[in-house]
């Protein structure tokens, strides 16, 4: 399955941000998924990753999930997660996202992180907004794409 496009800047995908994470996101099956494994980087508080990356994590791959549905670029306006268990640094992080539904402008989305196992890790919900036009111009401009990734067309029809 091809990689969703990623952005510049973004801690999580951005390519370019010496201190992000540089993540990768596919859809399959309907579900945008995503791969980390914990780094030293992540800790919070002695072996525990930090709450704020698993967090990061989950809103990344709802935010796809979102924007995949919307065929348009979305930003969140709201994000609920319940940290069932503390992910570890060296631990390989399974992460999905996917669009719940629809209600009005507002799209539900829900996530889930799993360990190697497939245990639940965390579980969040949230819900997004299509960007206003001119914010969703630059955000296109700014995606990077290439021969892994899928084509702009297949993901928003309508774009310039």
């Amino acid at each position: 399955m091809p990689f969703l496009p990623w952005t510049r800047a973004c801690f999580v995908c951005g390519q370019d941000n010496p201190h992000g994470l540089r993540l990768r996101c596919r859809l399959e099956g309907g579900r945008v998924l995503l791969a980390h494994t914990a780094r030293e980087a992540d800790l919070g508080w002695k072996t525990f990753v930090h709450g704020g990356i698993t967090m990061s994590l989950l809103d990344e791959a709802m935010a796809w999930a979102a924007i995949v549905a919307a065929r348009r670029p979305c930003v969140t306006a709201e994000l609920s997660v319940r940290l069932r268990r503390p992910a570890a640094v060296g631990m390989r992080l399974s992460v999905e996202g996917t669009a719940a539904g629809a209600g009005g402008r507002i799209l539900a989305t829900a996530g889930r992180v799993l360990d190697a196992d497939g245990n639940e890790l965390a579980a969040a919900t949230a819900k997004f907004a299509p960007m206003n036009a001119e914010a969703a111009g630059a955000w296109l401009h700014d995606l990077v794409v290439g021969p892994e990734t899928m084509r702009l067309e297949e993901l928003f029809p309508a774009a310039p």
